[in-house]
Formats: C-alpha cells, sequence, structure tokens
C-alpha cells in the first residue's frame, strides 16, 4: 500500500515538473518575443530618422533656402542695374541672371524632393510661376528705363511679387521651409514613446527576461542536478546585446540633434554647399550603425532557439503521463 502511495507521490511530482517546465518554456518564448518587439521598434524609431534627414529632408532645406537667398540678391542686384549709369550698355546685368537661374535650379530641385508633402509641392510649383512672372516684369522695367516712373512702376510690382506678407513668393516660401523645419524637428525629435520605450519598456522586458532565466537555471540546478545549461546560459548572454545597442542609440540621437541645429541656422541658404558637407559629416558614421537595426530579429530567434534547445529535452524526459 505504501509502495502504491510513494509511486503516485512520484507521478503527480513528475507531471507537475513536466507541466511547470511546458509553462515556463512558453512564459519565456513570449517575452522574448516581446522584449525583442520593443527593442526592434525602440531602435527602429531613431535609426529610421538618419537616411532621412540625410538623404531627404537636408537636400530639400537647403535647395528652398537657396531659393529664397536667390531672390533676395537677384532683386537687389536687378534694384542696382536699373538705377545704375551703365544700364544701357551692361544690362540688368549678369549677377542678377545668374541668381535667377540660381533660384529656378533651387526651385526645380526642390519640387522633386520636398519633405513637405502635396501642398508644400504645389506651393512650389506655384511660386516657380510667380519667379517666371517676376523675370518678365523686371525684364518690362528694364525696356521702360527711359521712363523712369514707368519703370519705377514696374519694378516696385516685380518686388511686391516677392515681398508680400501672405502669398508673396518669399512668404510661400517661408511656409514652406516652416513645414520643412517640422518635418525635420519630427524626425530628429527623441520624443516621449521613444523615451518611454528606453528608459521604461526596453529594461523592463530585457530585466525580467533575464531574471526568468536566471530563475530557471536555478530550478534545473536543483531539479536535475546539473551546474549548468548551457544553452540557457547563452541565450541570458546574448541578452547583454542590448547594451552596446543602447549606445548606439545615443549616439545616433546626438548626430541627429546636431544635424538639426546646422539646418536651423539663418545663412544656410547661402552656404548650402558647406552646411550640405557639415550635415554629411555629421551623419557619416552614423549608418552602418543604424543597419543594426536588422539584426535584432536575427538575434531574438537565436535567444528563442536557445531556450527551446535548453528546455526541450528536459520536458522530454518527464513524457509520463499520469492515468
Amino acid at each position: 500500500m505504501s509502495g502504491t502511495r510513494r509511486a503516485g507521490t512520484e507521478r503527480g511530482r513528475e507531471g507537475g515538473t513536466r507541466t511547470f517546465l511546458i509553462r515556463r518554456l512558453t512564459t519565456l518564448l513570449v517575452l522574448t518575443a516581446a522584449a525583442v518587439t520593443a527593442l526592434f521598434a525602440a531602435y527602429y524609431g531613431v535609426s529610421r530618422n538618419t537616411t532621412a534627414v540625410s538623404e531627404r529632408s537636408t537636400p530639400a532645406i537647403l535647395q528652398v533656402a537657396a531659393a529664397i537667398d536667390a531672390l533676395h540678391v537677384a532683386n537687389a542686384r536687378a534694384e542696382l542695374s536699373l538705377d545704375g549709369p551703365t544700364t544701357d550698355v551692361e544690362g540688368l546685368g549678369e549677377d542678377y541672371r545668374n541668381e535667377l537661374s540660381t533660384a529656378n535650379q533651387s526651385l526645380a530641385q526642390a519640387v522633386k524632393s520636398t519633405t513637405g508633402g502635396k501642398a508644400a509641392r504645389q506651393s512650389l510649383l506655384t511660386t516657380a510661376g510667380l519667379v517666371s512672372s517676376y523675370s518678365d516684369i523686371i525684364e518690362q522695367a528694364y525696356v521702360n528705363r527711359g521712363n523712369e516712373d514707368l519703370r519705377d512702376a514696374y519694378l516696385g510690382y516685380a518686388t511686391a511679387m516677392l515681398t508680400r506678407d501672405h502669398d508673396g513668393v518669399l512668404a510661400r516660401l517661408g511656409t514652406v521651409q516652416e513645414g520643412q523645419q517640422r518635418v525635420l524637428r519630427a524626425q530628429t525629435s527623441f520624443g516621449w514613446l521613444l523615451g518611454f520605450a528606453w528608459w521604461v519598456l526596453v529594461p523592463a522586458l530585457f530585466g525580467t527576461l533575464a531574471v526568468l532565466l536566471w530563475l530557471t537555471q536555478r530550478y534545473l540546478r536543483h531539479r536535475f542536478r546539473r551546474r549548468v545549461n548551457p544553452w540557457l546560459a547563452a541565450a541570458t548572454a546574448l541578452l547583454l546585446a542590448v547594451i552596446p545597442l543602447a549606445f548606439f542609440t545615443h549616439h545616433m540621437q546626438g548626430r541627429l540633434d546636431q544635424a538639426r541645429s546646422t539646418l536651423s541656422r539663418t545663412n544656410i541658404g547661402s552656404n548650402g554647399g558647406e552646411t550640405a558637407e557639415e550635415v554629411a559629416d555629421t551623419m557619416r558614421d552614423t549608418h552602418w550603425r543604424a543597419g543594426a537595426v536588422g539584426w535584432i530579429p536575427l538575434g531574438g530567434a537565436v535567444v528563442a532557439a536557445l531556450i527551446l534547445v535548453g528546455l526541450q529535452p528536459r520536458i522530454d524526459e518527464y513524457r509520463f503521463q499520469p492515468r
């Protein structure tokens, strides 16, 4: 009778061990999936913006800024040419035409690369048409240079086309530029969602997973009399990869902040080439760090596989099903 009771107790203990191990395996795999997903989202939230700032926002912002600066200079050159004593000989001057050409080229490129969306693109197309009209009016001012009143009327109307507060060319470009700066701030901002992910969610999930793996190791050591489970130990060690990824994120965010500061300067229109080069230098060593995002799912799959290989043989040792 006592032998039967002991056998029943042993079967119950074995069945309980198997159930515990299956539940623990399921919990570890689910927690691994959650932790890796959170890490991927948090890292991607920063890394994806390095390419967006370098390849889209920077050229778009610089092109609009260059157009604004060139139109300011072109109008000043036109006024000087029309009022100068050599107007009959030199015409409107090479400087005016060069600046106007720069403005037109910058607008054409800005239409292709603007980050402000459909509304900004449409505004730039309208602005390009207004710049063409402005050029025609300046030409009329030159044609009528002998009639001072008519020349000044044409020049005043052309200047008004550029400088009107709400619907002038420069006002339209300023509105586009403000939209581009808003996009840039969104791309370079470490918002509350990313802050929550990096400061709360990722540490909590990875910390819980590490503790649970350690507790599982302790349980296996006590139950199976084995000092260490190498598979679970390797899975635990692999979790430390989150530390360099956190440092990479800090580095990329710092470079994004620096790029935003550079593109927020007031003189970027006249120094577009230098500014573009400075931003490129700032963002250059972020690209390989951004590429690390592709390793996160792979690392998660390896951790899950190590956990499965570490626990499944122990589960298979308890295939006894109580009657």
